[in-house]
């Protein structure tokens, strides 16, 4: 196993169950929810630029989230290093294809707690853990009892476009989110929590939905 694997997993995860969430237009988190729950599989393209204080170095990250509903969430990193990372339930696995390593663990319970199949799922229990200040310009997260905050835009149809994370640290995650592409029936197939051997092909030419 690379000795940074847990260092890349944190950063993805932290993006994938805490950030999915935000407004521009003076909304509420309640209007996300209901944007998403009409759907049933979506993937979107994603690039996240990282910065990180204890080495004064961002990283540019670049690759695509699939949802399913009752299913499962995928992310494949196709840059700066190959990775899929499968969330299912409260279990995760992450699979490195050019190393030939995965390993399989269960998500901490302060992370568990806010699983974004329960958010994607139109549930109330994702506001639970945050205080939520709302504005004409963004919405922002702030954990309760822990420290940093989330800061999310969406456009006027309240899809999530940015996402940008800050720790107490100074750390600093970058999310910008494009190409979606809703129901096209996405196979149960890509969420197995092992013999994970491939990325899903990339989607076709086909027009995104904005």
């Amino acid at each position: 196993m690379h000795p940074n694997w847990k260092n890349k997993l944190a950063l993805c995860l932290t993006i994938l169950l805490l950030a999915l969430a935000g407004t521009s237009w003076g909304e509420s988190l309640k209007n996300i929810q209901n944007y998403y729950v009409k759907h049933q599989d979506f993937t979107v393209n994603f690039t996240q630029d990282t910065y990180q204080v204890l080495v004064n170095k961002t990283v540019h990250f670049k690759g695509k989230v699939t949802y399913k509903r009752d299913v499962g969430v995928r992310m494949d990193v196709h840059k700066p290093e190959r990775q899929i990372i499968i969330l299912k339930g409260n279990t995760v696995l992450v699979n490195l294809p050019d190393q030939g390593t995965t390993q399989t663990q269960e998500l901490p319970p302060e992370m568990a707690t806010q699983n974004v199949l329960g958010f994607f799922s139109g549930l109330d229990t994702i506001g639970e853990g945050y205080e939520i200040k709302e504005s004409e310009e963004a919405l922002f997260l702030y954990p309760k009892g822990g420290s940093g905050h989330i800061t999310v835009w969406t456009d006027k149809d309240h899809g999530i476009r940015r996402i940008l994370l800050k720790d107490a640290t100074g750390n600093q995650s970058d999310i910008r989110l494009s190409g979606y592409r809703f129901d096209t029936g996405v196979p149960s197939e890509l969420f197995q929590l092992k013999d994970v051997r491939s990325t899903p092909k990339k989607p076709s030419s086909e027009p995104s939905e904005e």
